[in-house]
């Protein structure tokens, strides 16, 4: 059918409909697209790499617990089911739904379903139904696996994208999965092109039809990229030489996103990104005679993002990702510890830990940013931010939000500190210093965790430990993992302990009286003391892996579930260092042997150089002598 064309135009944008995508998903859009979208080849390549995402083959590959219900997957702007019908064929067992606005998409979809089922005689585990994105046709909770694959993200506004998001986020399990395919929008910025044309040939293009076979068909395509940068207006003009006739004048845009960007509109729904999963995707292509030569547009490069709709229970442990190899092991003298159970070379990151609570430690003189207080968050932010959210009750200065999304996240945990903070906060400040305030504010923040965890438990029927992360099996989490800790009370010095007993005195016990007892707030001060880690701008580990930078001042303390578990060593095969999502990030710094332990260093090597200065210090600060091999080598031919 030929259709009208309006001829050249100065700007795209003004000819996009705000609901374009509506018109868009036709036949027209399977010979234009079909390249991509109908290669048997490259369907099946791309339900490989979702299989090999370790979180999706966890889910759907590994044999599942029993269980009253099968696993569910939502293929969100499905198409024409191309990758649920793949995926379903796989994995029998597995429930699958696909959703997509196109009445003529779906229909195709239920077609192709009905005549494999036919064909292989088998039951049907697929769903269709039309229906929109930002309006989910599922109760809350239904599904385990949410994908959005085939470029179909950003057709609408930043508001749309939201929406779509926050609803992926509603359908989805505690710990349930999404994986999203979307346009790289940091590479599009500095690559699209202006204009590009392409053959449509009908076997290449996969084009079944008898009539469209017989056409000679070519398509036109215009880009404009908007002033911000954001949106990325295009014209497509399909026509028949042969005919000759106009198929389809089609003005549409999209919304422009880097990782970046994505990984800040994840968090705003309530998803956390998982960056060692995600990854760039480069043009299709497939091992058949549709290998593309024309066009690519938006295909040419996009993104792969993985998240994680977090667990109630302390949901930023969602963003924590230890290596499959690493585990928690024991030893009669150090305790606990790390080991690999395979080899792991140079370079690899061995974990990257969120933290179970965290505070600043910038003096207010300094310029230096602060940190969200949304736990969930933990980004940085400058002080003089015009953008920021401080308490309402100006309980402390150094209390910041982003947003007012990032403050009602963390609204609960700030309430149960917030009037100890003005009582006591400038006043600790002004009278026992800086790390006195981070030590006894990084406390509340722990009992915080607690009281969540504890009413959590208490008001629903989540269970200790659901566990719904990949290493969760191998790794504590939650308050549990805080009282774990080792504090070596008994070693630390007489007049270390006295201090702590005042400060409890004066400071938390009258404000802590029935959430914690003095022997329990003494226990948990030991603990943070022996294990909780400064955050500086640098990394620490050995000299020769830091290429001359120093670490910097320290801007925050933390207490690390994970991370603490591994010891000290004057010769460590780790580095660490915090990353921008306060994470603390844990690297080989040389090749490690299966069965080895993964050691830090506790303090900066390139400062405490000598056999007594190392030793003074892990004396002064973590009550013991450090016997590591550099050690005993270094005493032995002193």
């Amino acid at each position: 059918m030929a259709t009208k064309v309006l001829g050249q135009v100065p700007s795209l944008f003004p000819h996009v409909k705000p609901d374009w995508w509506k018109e868009a998903y036709n036949y027209v859009y399977l010979w234009a697209d079909g390249d991509c979208v109908e290669d048997p080849a490259i369907t099946e390549a791309e339900c490989r790499v979702l299989l090999q995402i370790p979180r999706v083959r966890n889910l759907l590959v590994y044999p599942r617990l029993a269980t009253s219900s099968p696993l569910r997957v939502l293929d969100l702007c499905c198409g024409q089911g191309r990758h649920t019908i793949n995926l379903a064929k796989r994995l029998s067992s597995v429930q699958f739904t696909g959703v997509d606005h196109s009445e003529y998409l779906i229909s195709l979809a239920q077609k192709r379903a009905q005549e494999i089922q036919d064909a292989e005689d088998r039951s049907c585990n697929i769903q269709f139904q039309v229906g929109d994105a930002r309006q989910i046709p599922a109760g809350d909770g239904e599904y385990d696996l949410v994908v959005l694959l085939g470029n179909s993200f950003g057709h609408g506004s930043y508001e749309d994208d939201l929406q779509m998001l926050r609803e992926t986020y509603r359908v989805l399990k505690p710990g349930g999965v999404f994986v999203l395919d979307c346009v790289d929008g940091g590479w599009m910025r500095e690559n699209s092109t202006s204009s590009g044309w392409e053959w449509l040939d009908p076997d290449t293009h996969f084009i079944s039809d008898q009539e469209a076979r017989g056409k000679q068909l070519v398509v036109l395509r215009e880009r404009e990229l908007s002033a911000d940068g954001r949106r990325l207006a295009n014209r497509e003009i399909v026509i028949d030489l042969q005919g000759p006739a106009v198929h389809q004048d089609l003005f549409y845009a999209v919304q422009l996103y880097d990782m970046h960007e994505m990984e800040a509109l994840l968090r705003r729904a309530g998803l956390c990104k998982q960056s060692y999963e995600s990854s760039p995707i480069t043009a299709p292509n497939s091992n058949s005679s549709s290998q593309r030569a024309g066009d690519l547009g938006m295909m040419e490069h996009r993104q792969l993002l993985v998240a994680v709709k977090p667990d109630p229970l302390d949901p930023q442990d969602a963003d924590t990702y230890i290596h499959p190899s690493a585990v928690q092991d024991y030893d009669p003298q150090k305790g606990r510890l790390v080991r690999v159970t395979a080899p792991v070379p140079a370079g690899t990151v061995i974990m990257a830990d969120a933290p179970y609570a965290l505070v600043p430690a910038v003096p207010p003189a300094s310029n230096d940013a602060l940190i969200c207080s949304n736990l969930r968050c933990r980004w940085r932010i400058p002080r003089d931010s015009s953008t920021c959210i401080r308490c309402p009750n100006n309980c402390f200065q150094d209390v910041i939000w982003c947003d007012d999304h990032c403050k009602a996240t963390g609204q609960a945990h700030h309430d149960f500190e917030c009037a100890w903070l003005k009582e006591h906060g400038n006043q600790i400040r002004q009278e026992e210093g800086e790390d006195e305030l981070a030590m006894l504010w990084v406390i509340m923040r722990m009992l915080a965790g607690r009281r969540i965890e504890s009413d959590l438990i208490r008001r629903s029927t989540i269970g200790e430990d659901s566990s719904p992360y990949l290493w969760s099996d191998r790794f504590k989490r939650g308050f549990q993992a805080m009282k774990d800790m080792r504090g070596n009370q008994e070693a630390w010095p007489d007049e270390r302990i006295a201090r702590w007993k005042d400060l409890i005195q004066i400071y938390l016990h009258d404000r802590l009286s029935g959430v914690a007892n003095d022997e329990e707030l003494l226990s948990l001060i030991c603990k943070e003391e022996s294990n909780s880690f400064g955050l500086y701008h640098g990394a620490t580990g050995p000299p020769d892996s830091l290429q001359g930078q120093q670490r910097g001042p320290q801007y925050g303390l933390a207490c690390y579930p994970r991370a603490t578990l591994c010891n000290h060593s004057c010769v460590p095969n780790l580095k660490h260092g915090p990353d921008e999502q306060s994470r603390m990030v844990l690297t080989a710094t040389r090749d490690i042997a299966a069965g080895e332990e993964c050691c830090i260093s506790y303090f900066d090597l390139t400062v405490h150089v000598d056999l007594n200065a190392r030793r003074k210090r892990t004396r002064e600060l973590f009550t013991f002598s450090c016997t590591c091999e550099r050690c005993l080598r270094e005493e032995a031919k002193a």
